[in-house]
């Protein structure tokens, strides 16, 4: 026998084995397929892999967030996996072949009793026979990756007298990176990098009597948990700008309004030379620099040379005031304070002893210096520079990246500590929903020492290159939409208040290149979002955050992502957590987890929780319990999983023994007047016969507190919940913090000396 008849003979058996394998095994095939992508395009993590039962009946419930999923659950079970899928996915016409090809269940419509009875029959028959079966309880692919609503529990899925264990399963990172079915049509986005991450995360057994609701909320946390350790190939802030520098040295990353433009070697090789600096200053044992400068480029440059000099950026809140901010400082343990004379000229402040002046730093920099860092940023490879200027905190996403101090609006601020690995999974979930690309533009508008200026105008850009415009001032609406205009800004983040003032200096066209707006730090008014709308076509998108959750909880995405910025679901909602993300609303008293739409104290978990407050361990344990953060909100979470905000339980008053909000009060006298701006603050200051009265603030000259009293009666509100006319009080204007957040520690006050 010749060698090409063996040959032959061979190949002929392989194909018969394939085709054998192909016909009768489809989970082997699926196997098969995973193995061949897991070798080349897939990173695929799996975490508590051995949860999945090796034999008896199990029933998986996972989110669906792509055609993928399939193969993903596959692969994790070592039997054959019958899939559950709804009607309308088996009837798209590209799949039809893959799903009667894996054998799939239909999930036929429930107006369809007979249908939905014969479906429960054969899942209850395939369980009794101890088959695995997966569900996807969203009925759907998600549209935008996050949760969507759990249409049922899995209870009516079991067959009686069967002990069947019931797995929570979620896929995560996954969205945007493969196909997905959008409005009938199959839908394909490139991969960011290869190989493309997954991660599944495999709960422990549930109970088969779990809600669809406490289902979904199960999953969420399996989310969460799966990103609070460092995730694959995650490097630091600085690294992470490092290693892009050194890929495309002559990319603009970031630029001053004014036109400066600083190329990537350019920012490098700042600061390179500025952590040599810093590293011969005596910081003593904090390890922190201030950081006491507007949004520049050379802030940019300055927080990075902090970073590579091993040490941590404690940003300074310049608005707080040169005695709250340098109080906090030293109260840190804060020896130096990086700033310019130029700056504390126009802040008004005097010079303090801690303070070194950028303007001496440079004039010491030499040539030589200059060259040196230039070479050695050119010559070496991209990790062992990483390696040589900054050798303990280039590899480790678990030290500091910043210290932040809180707005203190309702009291003295607290230094928040916030390590990389938090920022890094907030921005990446950040990145993940707002459909990225490269034709993004960002306006630096917000104060790095505002939480969300730093992770979204600082830390973003170094991570993903897109390019940010400083403005030095973000009261100045006039340069910000010039900024919008003259460098097609496409994403723009901004408090209502400085929205409301962007909006009275911008026309139609300045606006045009603007895709995405998004808002927070205040509640969003009706009649500012419908003037937006209006001029640009646009809808704000309202989100949710605090400088303890680095800052990123939640953004009012659509439930498709090809619809974002030009569409918001649930008006009046934060919308739904982030992905990675988990929320839950207990109980103020009790601490028990609550149901869908009861209202209770909101409650964060995720690897974006902040390491704690610095030098004050009390205080961290009253909010750091069990994994979640108590961010002091009270909330309720709707069967969608959108979260709606009720108020801050330091923004109640109690009277005659019941909780009034504060802000719905606000919300309340907004609605009657119809205007868009902020006009009234409303607190409370302590009354001999209730124990507290409502106060309310306004600065209009033709508000007429009388007439606004007999049109909350009119509106049917509470009694305790309406105000006396005796109690509205005219100022000129409402105090305000430099996020522009109300400063409640201020309005207090002025209640108190009434």
């Amino acid at each position: 026998m010749h060698w090409d008849s063996i040959l032959a003979a061979v190949l002929s058996l392989a194909v018969v084995i394939g085709l054998l394998i192909f016909f009768l095994k489809p989970h082997w095939t699926l196997k098969i397929i995973v193995w061949l992508l897991r070798h080349t395009v897939v990173n695929l993590r799996v975490i508590g892999g051995a949860n999945i039962p090796e034999s008896g009946p199990v029933l998986i419930v996972s989110n669906h967030v792509s055609l993928i999923d399939l193969l993903l659950i596959q692969s994790i079970s070592p039997r054959p996996v019958r899939f559950m899928i709804q009607q309308e996915v088996l009837e798209f016409v590209p799949t039809r072949f893959i799903f009667w090809y894996l054998g799939v269940i239909k999930v036929p419509n429930l107006r369809r009793p007979k249908a939905m009875q014969r479906f429960f029959e054969r899942s209850r028959a395939e369980l009794r026979k101890g088959g695995v079966l997966c569900l996807f309880p969203e009925g759907g692919i998600s549209g935008n990756g996050g949760l969507m609503r759990f249409k049922s529990g899995v209870a009516p899925l079991l067959p009686a007298g069967v002990q069947v264990s019931v797995i929570p399963v979620r896929i995560g990172m996954l969205w945007g990176r493969l196909f997905t079915i959008f409005r009938g049509k199959l839908k394909y986005q490139k991969p960011r990098t290869l190989p493309v991450q997954f991660n599944l995360n495999i709960g422990d057994p549930v109970s088969p009597e779990l809600s669809a609701f406490q289902l979904r909320q199960r999953i969420s946390e399996l989310g969460a948990e799966a990103e609070m350790g460092p995730q694959p190939n995650e490097v630091p802030i600085h690294t992470a700008f490092a290693l892009r520098a050194k890929r495309h040295p002559f990319a603009v990353t970031y630029y001053d309004a004014d036109g400066t433009r600083v190329t990537n070697f350019e920012m490098l090789v700042r600061a390179a030379i500025l952590s040599k600096k810093i590293r011969a200053l005596d910081i003593g044992e904090s390890g922190y620099v201030g950081v006491l400068m507007p949004n520049c480029t050379v802030l940019a440059s300055l927080m990075l040379g902090v970073m590579y000099s091993d040490r941590t950026p404690a940003v300074i809140n310049f608005s707080a005031g040169a005695d709250v901010a340098l109080e906090a400082a030293r109260r840190a343990g804060i020896s130096v304070i990086l700033t310019s004379r130029k700056f504390l000229a126009k802040l008004g402040w005097e010079a303090a002893p801690e303070m070194v002046f950028l303007e001496d730093v440079a004039k010491s920099v030499t040539k030589r210096e200059k060259k040196r860092a230039a070479l050695r940023i050119l010559l070496l490879p991209r990790r062992m520079l990483v390696r040589r200027l900054a050798p303990l905190s280039g590899f480790n996403v678990q030290r500091q990246a910043v210290l932040l101090f809180s707005s203190g609006s309702t009291g003295r601020p607290k230094a928040v500590m916030l390590t990389h690995r938090n920022i890094n999974c907030d921005l990446w979930a950040f990145w993940r929903v707002i459909v990225w690309s490269k034709a993004d533009r960002i306006v630096g508008n917000l104060p790095l020492f505002h939480a969300y200026g730093f992770t979204v105008e600082f830390a973003f850009p170094a991570m993903s290159g897109t390019p940010t415009v400083y403005v030095v001032n973000p009261l100045d609406s006039a340069g910000v939409v010039k900024a919008i205009e003259e460098f097609n800004i496409t994403i723009l983040t901004a408090t209502p208040t400085f929205l409301q003032n962007y909006i009275r200096k911008a026309k139609p066209e300045q606006l045009r290149p603007l895709r995405l707006v998004i808002t927070g730090a205040e509640k969003l008014r009706p009649e500012l979002a419908a003037k937006f709308r209006a001029l640009t076509g646009l809808e704000i998108i309202e989100g949710y955050g605090c400088t303890e959750l680095s800052p990123i909880v939640t953004i009012n995405l659509c439930n498709s992502i090809f619809q974002l910025g030009r569409h918001a679901d649930h008006p009046g909602s934060i919308g739904t957590p982030l992905p990675g993300i988990h929320v839950r609303v207990v109980d103020p008293d009790t601490g028990f987890e609550l149901g869908p739409d009861q209202p209770g104290r909101m409650q964060v978990k995720s690897g974006i929780v902040m390491k704690g407050y610095l030098n004050d361990p009390e205080q961290t344990r009253n909010v750091l319990r069990d994994g979640y953060y108590d961010t002091g909100d009270i909330a309720r979470i709707d069967q969608d999983g959108y979260v709606y905000i009720t108020g801050r339980a330091s923004r109640f008053s109690k009277i005659g023994g019941e909780m009034v909000p504060h802000e719905l009060v606000e919300q309340a006298i907004a609605k009657i007047r119809g205007r868009e701006e902020r006009e009234v603050a409303v607190t409370g200051r302590g009354d001999a016969k209730r124990g507290e009265r409502l106060v309310v603030f306004y600065t209009p000259d033709d508000l007429d507190p009388a007439a606004i009293v007999e049109a909350l009666r009119g509106e049917k509100m509470p009694n305790l919940w309406i105000p006396k006319a005796e109690d509205f009080v005219k100022i000129d204007h409402l105090p305000l913090l430099g996020s522009g957040k109300l400063d409640l520690k201020k309005l207090r006050q002025l209640a108190d000396g009434l």
